[in-house]
């Protein structure tokens, strides 16, 4: 009901919820596999491209499904590349799309990290019309997301929706995020290992 996640940087996508009010993952006839621990052999590109169903949870150290090495904070950003660099392979997105620079060209001209705007407790989301654009219905659902640091589990479907960015910080990733108060997050991050939403935008 409210499209699939990613792991930032992943090409592949996880479930989401199966209706718009909870927590209940999407049905599938495929055998998802157990979640494994981000480590020097599963927290590579290689091991998420040859196994695309497996979630691989964070490591303790730079919060990632990649791992860079025993104690090692650092993470690779170039998994996923803003509009200064070619679309990587791992970009979720179809031909001519691409996962967006920013907050949509909103951040930069905010006077606050945050807007007020009206949240819909029927349909469960935020229709962003005249926020990022002129068309009638600009919706963003409130679809939860998987935590990284708890085997992949699905949570807060109906509470907000966190929609990643191309855009790396120190070691988590930046985000926009609706929430069930009314509140839009236009310049948040979160740990890459966690899998949320994908809003794409054309190349």
């Amino acid at each position: 009901s409210l499209g699939l996640l990613y792991q930032w940087g992943r090409k592949d996508p996880f479930l989401g919820s199966a209706s718009i009010s909870s927590n209940e993952l999407a049905q599938s006839n495929a055998e998802w596999p157990e979640s494994v621990v981000s480590s020097e052999e599963t927290g590579t590109v290689a091991y998420a491209v040859a196994n695309p169903m497996t979630f691989i949870t964070m490591n303790s150290y730079n919060k990632d499904w990649y791992f860079d090495g025993e104690g090692s904070t650092e993470t690779d950003n170039t998994r996923w590349e803003d509009s200064s660099h070619k679309k990587t392979i791992y970009d979720p997105c179809p031909a001519g799309w691409r996962i967006p620079d920013n907050i949509w060209g909103l951040a930069a001209d905010a006077e606050s990290s945050s807007i007020r705007h009206t949240f819909d407790e029927t349909n469960m989301g935020m229709n962003l019309s005249g926020v990022y654009g002129d068309d009638s219905t600009i919706w963003y659902p409130a679809s939860g997301g998987r935590d990284g640091d708890k085997k992949g589990e699905l949570a807060d479907v109906a509470v907000w929706g966190e929609y990643w960015t191309a855009v790396p910080t120190t070691y988590p990733a930046r985000t926009m995020k609706v929430n069930y108060d009314g509140y839009v997050d236009i310049n948040t991050y979160a740990n890459r290992a966690h899998a949320l939403s994908v809003r794409c935008i054309k190349d």
